[in-house]
């Protein structure tokens, strides 16, 4: 019995030592490696946040009765004492003295027409602008922003017009302006003379629309506001405050305090500047500059607050707006974290060249997960270049080591 036992034990000891021997010339002979090709890689690194405008304002007394007619669009800078808008006793004369404006803004560009019409023009140069005012407005309505409709619509009549000059269809709009002086003498005579007027309180820019949010979403925030009372001021819902025909913004600055996650957090720092997408605009960049990152034990959110100088219309009207955040664009060479490997202290992959193994150095300009991007210099051979086959999988890697086809 005693003697079975050995010869079971001797085989077991056997067969053991044949499969380790067998693994080590195994792993010998065949090192299981795997490579892709380094391409080319550009990614924009952005931020998703919900947040809140935070600016001070003074707002625009407003009136019991009648009708307002604004002369400034929103956004437009207005001094103390300013008049900003009119009071009219109805909707009639409103559109009247909209329509006086119009007739005026013809009749001058009319005016300049014919001033030039006899100096020598170039037809197929004024057809070539027809057609970019056309573009125009098609790419306006794709887009759907319709903010300079009416500005290209009269660029496009003034260049028909001018065509018209130019090609001697028509030779002047005597009788066009004259229909217009008509017109416009009849209106003046419907308009009412009972008009007011509403004057700017300071200085700043001004706006027609005044929220309920105004006396509360102040600077003051910035020093007083904890995360969590950030965030519900940013899910709070805001309308416009009829007791105000307007605002008036003060300062050349504002804020926007933008609500991300704790991970989001670590890619922001006081000083740094990132363009701001506010809403479902795409194509309005605003750049903000990162003044402060407010964390406190009420949220697990950071709030990183922007110093914003840039005003349009659309911001003027901006309270809690869901905001796409552009940190960079970073181009280089895409690589896996898998294949990073450590060689002396430096960071870089292996290479795969003439069926040996080479290491070479990356210099890491962005991280996501999963992979990163490394700067390209095709002049400097220690970096990974464009379309090295570098290792992915493998193991007992070392410079130098030869790679069986």
């Amino acid at each position: 019995m005693n003697n079975l036992s050995g010869k079971i034990l001797a085989v077991v000891m056997s067969l053991f030592l044949v499969g380790y021997v067998g693994y080590q010339v195994y792993r010998y002979l065949y090192s299981p490696i795997k490579t892709e090709s380094v391409q080319q890689y550009t990614i924009e690194d952005m931020v998703y946040a919900q947040g809140i405008a935070i600016r001070d304002e003074i707002p625009v007394e407003g009136v019991s009765s009648g009708v307002v007619s604004y002369f400034y669009d929103d956004g437009v800078r207005v001094i103390t004492g300013t008049a900003v808008a009119q009071v009219h006793s109805s909707r009639e004369n409103v559109q009247n003295q909209h329509r006086l404006e119009e007739i005026d803004d013809e009749i001058g560009r009319l005016a300049s027409i014919e001033k030039t019409a006899s100096s020598v023009v170039n037809v197929s140069s004024i057809s070539d602008q027809i057609e970019v005012q056309l573009d125009g407005l098609i790419e306006m309505n794709r887009s759907g922003d319709l903010q300079n409709a009416q500005e290209i619509c009269d660029d496009l009549q003034d260049v028909l017009n001018k065509k018209a000059v130019a090609i001697r269809d028509v030779t002047d709009f005597s009788d066009k302006i004259s229909r217009l002086e008509n017109e416009k003498a009849t209106l003046q005579n419907q308009m009412s003379t009972d008009i007011g007027q509403i004057t700017s309180p300071a200085y700043g820019y001004f706006g027609s629309y005044c929220d309920t949010a105004s006396d509360t979403v102040t600077t003051a925030l910035l020093t007083e506001a904890t995360v969590s009372q950030l965030e519900e001021l940013a899910s709070s819902r805001y309308e416009q405050n009829n007791d105000y025909a307007g605002k008036v913004i003060l300062g050349y600055t504002w804020y926007y305090a933008a609500l991300v996650s704790a991970e989001d957090a670590k890619k922001f720092s006081v000083g740094m500047v990132a363009n701001l997408y506010f809403g479902s605009s795409t194509s309005e960049a605003i750049p903000g500059t990162v003044i402060q990152l407010l964390q406190d034990d009420s949220s697990e959110k950071t709030a990183v607050i922007f110093s914003c100088d840039y005003m349009s219309q659309e911001i003027s009207r901006l309270r809690n707006s869901s905001a796409r955040i552009e940190l960079g664009t970073y181009q280089g060479l895409k690589i896996p974290y898998r294949a990073l490997r450590f060689q002396d202290g430096l960071q870089g992959v292996y290479v795969l060249s003439n069926q040996a193994l080479e290491f070479k150095k990356v210099d890491i300009l962005y991280q996501s997960v999963g992979f990163f991007i490394s700067s390209i210099d095709s002049n400097n051979k220690e970096l990974v270049q464009l379309y090295d086959d570098i290792v992915t999988e493998g193991t007992d890697l070392y410079d130098g080591k030869a790679v069986n086809s």
